[in-house]
């Protein structure tokens, strides 16, 4: 029976975190850890932990965001969803009210991933919307500070995790170290920051604090064993008393393997998954019933052959609908029922039903991204190890499909919208999933033929018509209609 692998272990990490709540000066902790080490675990039970005691958070996944000044948008954005009395937004509506098509036009050509926000960050640092507060702040960092300030004066954490080298490009890491060390510096008193980072920044930095989020040692892989051990059977004891699973004495039954006590058993597990977190999870989803032994035995000592290995027996365990829809979403980095049943062809109730199943069993994870709304995404590694086996061209045509079901989504929104809700979370997530999807196909094909692409995916797609998907493309770009869209795209991406 699948398991959901339960949060162990921890306790100092989570200690130092929860006594940041008990001071009145600004904390900025980084936890680095490898991908996979639990950083997000971590930072999700302290995100628990706080909004049980009544600390208010605002929670960021990076994403892959393509200059600073993307992610201090999405950021804020997150920051006037959590505490909406904030003067975010009235600084957003003041900006839609004064003369800033000549910044609009700027913002969009220095960094058309940004849209909205470069727009509203550009009016403000160049005067063009009157706010005492902002009078002195001059770049990006400054503006961000300036809102923060304006906070209530009760501690509020702020948990940005994915600050991953592996998953950006050099210069926005670097960009974005440059960025949170200036924000340790500058941060009002009342700020607790959270980074999951798999590499340390600001090593010189007095303000930043690093965790180590390392492997899990022999108590905690014993702890998880008790706490799943109902899941994973019974078996009889040399004396032939049963016990659970976690407790009794087992033994390697290769005819000729040694006989493993509890803490030989929990050595062995140790020693073949390095005390991975990401690995153990694996391999407590994959594991047989009363088949410990014969789970651990198959596994090679390789650290990466362990990987795919437990890779390969948990997509083999999977239902086949599961299974073809895990292989389907795995080249998108966020995706929802809507999408995956697009992409895999089933129901968009029987992709959200699988895609729950999914999420009770720790395969993927829920995406801070929309309010109310429900977006996944698989682990990096998962997804790695998935688009192995995933040729190109297939990857190409899920991303077409990805390009048409958000342009056609963004486009009806927008219809439906006042001129005042264009700039909504979910309107410029659409927007950023389209220029996403763009640029992951534009590095090896013409914009032309992306375009042809997309509307060709549109015709096996006969719910979606291919004027919502143009015109939801050419108001992601700011495209006027006299201007063709591959043209207007192609000079905008260069």
């Amino acid at each position: 029976m699948p398991i959901s692998v339960p949060f162990v272990n921890r306790k100092e990490e989570l200690g130092k975190l929860r006594n940041s709540l008990q001071t009145d000066t600004m904390d900025f902790h980084v936890l680095v850890g490898p991908s996979g080490s639990g950083k997000s675990a971590l930072l999700d039970r302290f995100q628990k932990q706080c909004q049980e005691d009544g600390v208010r958070t605002v929670r960021h996944d990076i994403g892959e965001p393509k200059s600073e000044a993307a992610f201090i948008y999405r950021l804020l954005e997150k920051w006037d969803q959590a505490l909406p009395s904030s003067n975010w937004d009235s600084i957003k509506e003041r900006v839609k009210s004064a003369n800033t098509e000549p910044l609009v036009q700027v913002a969009k050509f220095a960094d058309p991933a940004v849209g909205t926000g470069a727009r509203i960050i550009n009016a403000a640092l160049s005067g063009a919307v009157e706010d005492e507060s902002l009078s002195n702040a001059t770049d990006e960092v400054d503006f961000l500070i300036n809102v923060l300030e304006t906070s209530p004066d009760e501690r509020v954490v702020i948990i940005i995790d994915q600050f991953d080298e592996r998953r950006l490009s050099e210069s926005v890491s670097q960009d974005l170290g440059r960025v949170f060390r200036e924000i340790a510096r500058k941060s009002p008193a009342n700020i607790v920051w959270c980074i999951g980072s798999d590499h340390e920044f600001g090593k010189s930095e007095d303000q930043v604090t690093h965790l180590r989020v390392g492997p899990l040692d022999s108590a905690a892989i014993e702890e998880l064993l008790d706490k799943t051990g109902t899941y994973l059977g019974e078996a009889e004891t040399d004396g032939g008393q049963t016990k659970n699973t976690a407790s009794f004495v087992t033994e390697i039954t290769n005819f000729e393997g040694p006989n493993l006590t509890k803490e030989g058993l929990i050595d062995e597990i140790k020693t073949r998954t390095k005390g991975h977190p990401f690995m153990l999870v694996l391999f407590l989803q994959t594991v047989r019933d009363e088949d410990v032994s014969y789970a651990i035995r198959d596994l090679p000592i390789s650290h990466r052959k362990v990987r795919n290995h437990l890779e390969g027996r948990l997509l083999d365990r999977l239902e086949p609908q599961e299974e073809d829809l895990m292989r389907d979403v795995c080249v998108l980095e966020q995706f929802d029922a809507k999408l995956a049943a697009h992409l895999s062809g089933n129901t968009v109730a029987e992709a959200r039903q699988i895609l729950t199943n999914l999420k009770e069993r720790s395969i993927i994870r829920d995406v801070e991204s929309i309010p109310g709304k429900h977006t996944f995404r698989t682990h990096d590694l998962i997804r790695e190890y998935l688009q192995g086996d995933i040729m190109g061209a297939r990857e190409r045509q899920s991303r077409y499909i990805a390009i048409a079901v958000f342009s056609s989504r963004l486009y009806e929104l927008i219809n439906q919208s006042t001129e005042e809700e264009v700039a909504g979370p979910e309107i410029d997530s659409l927007r950023e999933y389209v220029k996403l999807h763009f640029e992951k196909v534009l590095t090896n094909e013409e914009a032309a033929s992306v375009v042809s692409s997309v509307y060709s995916a549109c015709k096996d797609l006969n719910y979606i018509q291919q004027t919502d998907v143009e015109n939801g493309l050419k108001h992601c770009y700011s495209i006027q209609n006299s201007v063709t869209l591959p043209d207007a795209i192609e000079s905008i991406s260069k």
